[in-house]
């Protein structure tokens, strides 16, 4: 893996601050609109976070399996999905060698492989495979390395939010290398409830990014063949304008 995310300590705010509803809503209605379209009836969802999908598509009626490999973002999961009052067992599971019950389609959503060196990518990619009967679904996004290239962004403020009586802000200072394909992270979360002193959690990352042109060849390597394309859900992809990539993939061999 690449150096990691500190769900530990920001699993608390993690759904406040890290998940836009009109992002989570986008991203929901398109990968329903995906599972009527090729009769989707069981998800697993084994980068389940806080269970933004896992949850919404389990009231929805679907069959679903969630995992991540964060205890902290599972116990959160499950505190939304009692106060949602949805049935739906979590479990703690790594994805490059997670057992999840067979499934019509397998997710792994907001570029959670950005998580993973592309050789962990692989083994991931392989497991999943190995689960899947010949003609089911893989859905992933990540962020698109050729706009990352031509719109490098360093310093900004992507999140000013207030949620029962706390605010909450968060400053990013990212740098890409270029020749790894990787944005190094470095935020600082300012929380802060009514008038009281704010507290600070600082925290550094990173993550890794690819080009359509290598997530095609890592697909074909391992079994899938992308069979749709998308910049953000819904949108069409285009190489040098779309931040992200969102591809449905299906199992071919």
């Amino acid at each position: 893996m690449v150096k990691q995310y500190n769900y530990k300590d920001l699993a608390e705010f993690y759904e406040l601050v890290e998940t836009d509803n009109e992002h989570k809503k986008a991203t929901n209605v398109f990968l329903e609109k995906i599972f009527k379209k090729y009769k989707v009836k069981s998800v697993a969802d084994i980068t389940c976070g806080t269970g933004a999908q896992a949850i919404y598509f389990s009231k929805k009626g679907y069959k679903v399996y969630a995992s991540d490999f964060s205890k902290d973002m599972l116990d959160i999961a499950r505190k939304i999905a009692k106060k949602q009052k949805v049935n739906l067992n979590f479990k703690q599971g790594d994805m490059r060698n997670y057992k999840f019950p067979k499934a019509d389609c397998v997710i792994s959503m907001y570029n959670a492989i950005g998580h993973l060196s592309e050789e962990d990518f692989i083994k991931t990619l392989k497991n999943i495979n190995s689960q899947l009967k010949i003609g089911k679904l893989y859905i992933f996004d990540i962020f698109n390395t050729d706009f990352m290239k031509q719109n490098p962004v360093n310093s900004f403020i992507d999140a000013a939010k207030e949620y029962d009586n706390k605010f909450f802000v968060r400053f990013n200072e990212d740098k890409f290398n270029f020749k790894k394909e990787i944005i190094n992270f470095k935020e600082k979360i300012y929380i802060q409830e009514g008038i009281s002193q704010y507290k600070m959690i600082p925290h550094e990352w990173d993550m890794k990014v690819y080009t359509i042109d290598r997530l095609k060849q890592l697909l074909q390597q391992t079994g899938f063949e992308p069979i749709e394309i998308y910049g953000e859900p819904n949108k069409k992809f285009n190489k040098l304008k779309s931040p992200s990539i969102h591809i449905v993939a299906r199992k071919i061999k």
